[in-house]
């Protein structure tokens, strides 16, 4: 009896000075527990397919909000939405109709309301200072397709499919404790919506957000 608790004594005393030493560290609350995080987005949507066709402009804004449940290890899933706005103004044109020809400036806008399940794979752990992963998002999308004629507009607009396949990079802030973050991304956005010059919208949305997790 003697003998045994000489040896707890031994070992306890080991056990505060290698603590003491920072030999061993609890694992953070992330590293245990499934914690939340989300992310508010800001970029631009740059046009391909035939989608530039009807639109081939850089100067379009995106925006995205993404809440997702990270787990402890490499994985985490959510959802995102967003808004897509991409414009384009064309010179002076004449069109014939069947009551006579009309001069106008032609104007082309296309909005997008993505509705996106994502799951994502880091290559990292969740503690990591910088997490590159990729990413995978499927849902739906409410699409608006207007063509202005001065005052007249051909518009066409409703719910289609939509697939999101996506890469980048999270960097975390603060240590395993840390709250902030921020993330770099490129995410390749098809909409299966088809009228007049566009077969499915498709755009290369390159955007930077900042992200706040809890538990």
């Amino acid at each position: 009896m003697k003998r045994i608790s000489m040896m707890l004594m031994l070992w306890l005393v080991a056990g505060v000075a290698l603590a003491q030493e920072g030999g061993y560290q609890m694992p953070s609350f992330y590293e245990r527990f499934v914690t939340g995080r989300a992310t508010l987005y800001g970029g631009v949507a740059i046009p391909s397919g035939t989608q530039t066709d009807f639109i081939n402009s850089r100067n379009n804004a995106a925006f995205g909000l993404a809440l997702e449940a990270v787990f402890p290890k490499n994985f985490s899933a959510g959802v995102r939405t967003g808004y897509q706005y991409l414009s384009e103004r064309l010179p002076r044109q004449t069109i014939e109709t069947g009551s006579g020809a009309i001069s106008a400036v032609q104007t082309r806008t296309l909005t997008t309301v993505p509705v996106l399940a994502i799951g994502s794979f880091f290559f990292t752990g969740v503690n990591a200072p910088i997490r590159p992963y990729i990413q995978a998002g499927a849902g739906g999308a409410y699409v608006t397709y207007t063509k202005y004629w001065g005052s007249l507009a051909d518009r066409e607009q409703g719910i289609r499919a939509a697939i999101a396949p996506a890469a980048g990079v999270r960097f975390q802030f603060g240590g395993p404790e840390g709250r902030l973050g921020a993330e770099l991304q490129a995410q390749y956005q098809q909409v299966f919506f088809n009228y007049n010059e566009i077969q499915n919208t498709q755009n290369l949305l390159l955007s930077a957000g900042l992200s706040f997790r809890w538990y």
